[in-house]
């Protein structure tokens, strides 16, 4: 069961965080760099984030933003926005019930650790981070909860 709606979703009661990361859209870390040297940077980079998410979303994730925080639960994975301090957010955007999630993987790529997430129904999404330590030890958590 994927859960986006527009009210914040906070943990529920007796509901234990675990694991904390930030991450954004796969491709992310490419297109900035490229970016970086073209007029119309920022264009660039929102043009890929709404190609990603649209299929991110047709294929189960909430909608998220292009720099996302993740946060595993016992329950389930939380999305949320990241904060400009770098705190954790208070209210997450959407979840995703580990019951939809069939399988999670992490893979380095150079700088740059990517996370498929494949779903129950066949489909898939993968996110990347370039600071990746938390990320990867989110994996580990989602994944030993996983109904396998």
């Amino acid at each position: 069961m994927t859960v986006s709606q527009a009210e914040p979703l906070e943990l529920e009661p007796g509901e234990d965080l675990l694991a904390v990361a930030r991450a954004s859209f796969r491709g992310a870390a490419a297109v900035t760099t490229r970016a970086t040297f073209a007029l119309g940077s920022g264009r660039m980079r929102t043009r890929a984030f709404h190609v990603w998410h649209d299929a991110a979303q047709s294929s189960g994730l909430p909608p998220v933003t292009a720099d996302m925080v993740l946060a595993a639960t016992d329950r389930r994975l939380l999305f949320g926005r990241p904060t400009f301090w770098g705190r954790l957010p208070k209210h997450y955007t959407g979840a995703v019930d580990y019951r939809v999630i069939s399988q999670i993987v992490a893979v380095r790529h150079g700088i740059v650790t990517g996370v498929a997430f494949a779903f129950t129904d066949g489909a898939f999404v993968e996110i990347e981070a370039i600071r990746a330590r938390r990320l990867r030890h989110l994996v580990e958590v989602v994944d030993a909860h996983l109904p396998h």
